[in-house]
C-alpha cells in the first residue's frame, strides 16, 4: 500500500479525483507491481491473481462493515487501511518466500558454467527425493 497525495487525478474524478473528503488516499499494487517475480518458477500471473483475490476479500470485508448499522455509541467503525495492511501481511510471506526460490532457482540455471555440473547434480538429486515437486506444487497452492 502506498501513500499517494490527495487529489492527484487523471482528470475523470476516479478514485484519486477530486478534493472531496471521499477520495483516496492510497494505492494498492498488486502482482508484479507490487512484487516483481522472477520467471523461473512461472509464478508471476499466478501471484497477482492470488493478490486480487486477497485484496477483494478484504474490499468486501469492508464494504460489508461499512453497510451494517451501527449504534450512536458504536466504536467499531470500518476501518480500511487496517484491512490493507492484514492484505498486505497476509501476502507478504508467500511472495517473499516464492521469490527467494525462483531467484535460486534461477541462479542455478543461468548461472556462470562453473556451476553447471553442480546445478546438474543438484537437479538429478532434488527430482529423486522429491524437493523439486514440493516447491513448485508449494509455490502453485493458493495461500489466501
Amino acid at each position: 500500500m502506498r501513500e499517494v497525495p490527495r487529489g492527484a487525478s487523471n482528470g475523470d474524478g476516479g478514485i484519486f479525483g477530486g478534493s472531496g473528503e471521499k477520495t483516496a488516499k492510497y494505492a494498492i499494487t498488486t502482482g508484479d507491481a507490487a512484487h516483481a517475480m522472477p520467471p523461473f518458477l512461472g509464478q508471476g500471473a499466478n501471484q497477482a491473481l492470488q493478490d486480487s483475490c486477497s485484496l477483494a476479500a478484504k474490499i468486501i470485508e469492508y464494504n460489508s462493515q461499512v453497510q451494517e448499522p451501527q449504534g450512536i455509541n458504536d466504536p467499531s467503525k470500518p476501518d480500511l487501511k487496517r484491512l490493507l495492511k492484514e492484505y498486505e501481511s497476509q501476502r507478504w510471506l508467500p511472495t517473499t518466500s516464492i521469490t527467494a526460490k525462483a531467484a535460486f532457482l534461477g541462479y542455478l540455471e543461468v548461472g556462470p558454467s562453473v556451476f553447471a555440473n553442480f546445478r546438474d547434480a543438484f537437479f538429478f538429486v532434488m527430482g529423486k527425493i522429491g524437493v523439486a515437486e514440493k516447491v513448485f506444487l508449494d509455490a502453485a497452492t493458493p495461500k489466501m
